[in-house]
């Protein structure tokens, strides 16, 4: 019996004696050295301490590397969980675009025509994934949460007087200038509707608040449905997403 146990203490004496155990290597790197492969039949805990468990995650987590001497750390894929909208990658981070696209629930007439105005009745909201846009019946404005590059897409029907160059694009309220706009001449007859489209991508400011706004020298209606033989649906949508 003591010599059993004298066996079973020398057995031990590697694994109290040295700080770093190696399995199938003579020389570990590290606390335990694995140099083959490694299953686990139930959870995998990180963090904690020599006296606290470590944390399992949730369900969909992915683990993250904190760097070297930190213990990773369970995440969501995005970041952004509850978001919706379509997810980019910035600076290596996943993250939820920020996205706006609003359409028209009524025609909005323009007969200021003096200044360049806020398109209103533009307040259907389809998407508006960080609650940064306001639409009312008589004007819009929104904010980015973020610095960077946003695409833009604009289709506006008009009706408004032949030989008129109507502008529609987006203002900078801050600023008090146009960032993105198309303009041309009416060439349809008056009373009839002629479309107006933008597709561009600008940078834009966290720090200021912008508008979907139309100019024309004569009185201008913004439609919000289209008409024909052919029906009738949304024509004019305003939208807006986060590149980068």
């Amino acid at each position: 019996m003591k010599q059993n146990l004298l066996l079973i203490g020398l057995s031990m004496f590697p694994l109290l004696a040295y700080s770093q155990v190696g399995i199938n290597t003579p020389t570990p790197q590290k606390t335990l050295h694995v140099n083959g492969s490694l299953q686990l039949t139930n959870e995998l805990n990180v963090g904690g301490d020599a006296s606290t468990t470590g944390n399992a995650g949730t369900v969909g987590q992915v683990l993250k590397s904190n760097g070297p001497g930190l213990a990773p750390t369970w995440q969501t894929l995005t970041g952004v969980p509850n978001a919706t909208g379509t997810v980019i990658a910035v600076n290596g981070q996943f993250v939820v675009a920020q996205e706006i696209n609003v359409q028209m629930t009524g025609d909005f007439l323009n007969n200021s025509l003096s200044t360049v105005n806020p398109i209103g009745n533009l307040n259907n909201e389809i998407i508006d994934n960080e609650n940064l846009y306001t639409g009312t019946g008589t004007a819009n404005s929104f904010k980015v949460s973020t610095d960077g590059t946003y695409a833009i897409t604009m289709n506006t029907q008009l009706i408004t007087t032949l030989g008129t160059s109507p502008v529609v694009g987006i203002w900078d309220n801050t600023n008090n200038r146009w960032v993105a706009r198309v303009n041309d001449i009416f060439t349809a007859p008056t009373g009839s509707p002629q479309t107006y489209t933008l597709i561009t991508s600008i940078p834009m400011l966290a720090a200021n608040t912008h508008s979907f706004r139309v100019f024309n020298t004569e009185n201008t209606t913004v439609r919000a449905f289209s008409s024909g033989g052919t029906g009738s649906g949304p024509i004019t949508q305003m939208s807006l997403k986060r590149l980068k």
